[in-house]
């Protein structure tokens, strides 16, 4: 039998039964009811959400209206990984670029993330990810015939390169004269103990300087991680 009663002041409304529902009407139509297993149901709600908790994302469904993400935390703030570095002295020679080489020391400078170290000409990438990477050489040339800053990546921790980039200065007649060429590359990082990077300069023949600078800019190197690989 289904009762209305009361236990101290609590209203009880019991529908007697398996299965039997509580059943809310409105002029003869059915407008909300409570189920059997608590669960209520209406055509519709009206108030405040403020104090909702636990709803699942995957019920969640409709057009969101527009709002403020001022108080959202643990999202990414973008790039994940950015470093520079620059030749700090000049060197007139064909080779790979080991030596005399910082980080960007500016007031302003800041890197994200844990950064880039090198060793032996080879860069390591403090994480895995799809990285782009520029070279910027700066260069005073006398004569000499087409050449160029190399950028090269390896897979096997060093043991074979690729040559992947190049920057190049043109043919440039005789008298000395002053360069500044780019280039870059997007290289998949898997793994961090076998994909290295490395910089290398081909047809200096002599009359070629490599510039540089510890104050500024002048050779310098920039990685940049784009994304997860």
């Amino acid at each position: 039998m289904s009762t209305i009663g009361t236990n101290s002041e609590d209203l009880i409304l019991n529908a007697d039964g398996s299965g039997s529902d509580i059943k809310f009407k409105s002029n003869g139509t059915e407008v909300g009811s409570i189920s059997d297993g608590g669960v209520m149901t209406a055509t519709s709600f009206a108030g405040s959400g403020a104090s909702l908790t636990s709803l699942p994302a995957a019920n969640l469904t409709g057009t969101l209206p527009a709002i403020s993400g001022a108080s959202l935390t643990g999202l990414s703030s973008g790039l994940s990984g950015a470093d520079m570095w620059r030749l700090t002295a000049n060197f007139t020679s064909n080779a790979t670029i080991t030596n005399n080489l910082e980080r960007v020391d500016d007031a302003n400078f800041s890197k994200i993330g844990t950064g880039m170290s090198t060793s032996g000409g080879a860069w390591t990438f403090p994480e895995t990810g799809i990285w782009l990477v520029r070279c910027n050489w700066g260069a005073e040339i006398n004569g000499v015939s087409d050449p160029f800053m190399d950028i090269s990546t390896s897979s096997d921790s060093g043991s074979s390169w690729d040559e992947d980039g190049k920057c190049y200065a043109g043919s440039i007649g005789s008298g000395w004269m002053k360069i500044n060429t780019s280039a870059e590359i997007i290289f998949d990082v898997t793994n961090v103990s076998t994909h290295k990077i490395r910089f290398r300069i081909v047809n200096a023949n002599g009359s070629v300087m490599t510039q540089a600078d510890t104050n500024r800019n002048w050779t310098y190197f920039t990685f940049l991680r784009l994304g997860d690989t």
